[in-house]
């Protein structure tokens, strides 16, 4: 005879929750470098630095909208 601990859980019932309306403002929780947007004028925006491929490049750094996903390019010169 099997243990009690040794049943095989058959059936299981999932309970799915709804999120909430307003747990997260922002589109992009990230945006958070003061920079006003070119497309939409949104006033923060996320950082993401793909640095240097070689060592002779400039570092490349972009600036994506935290409203609207619009990226711009920043290079920033190799000392």
């Amino acid at each position: 005879m099997p243990k009690k601990e040794d049943k095989i859980i058959e059936d299981e019932k999932i309970i799915s929750r709804d999120v909430g309306d307003g747990v997260v403002k922002e589109k992009d929780v990230f945006a958070n470098y003061k920079h006003k947007c070119k497309k939409c004028g949104y006033g923060k925006a996320e950082i993401i630095n793909l640095g240097a491929q070689y060592s002779d490049e400039n570092e490349l750094i972009l600036l994506r909208c935290g409203k609207c996903g619009y990226s711009e390019r920043i290079e920033k010169k190799a000392t």
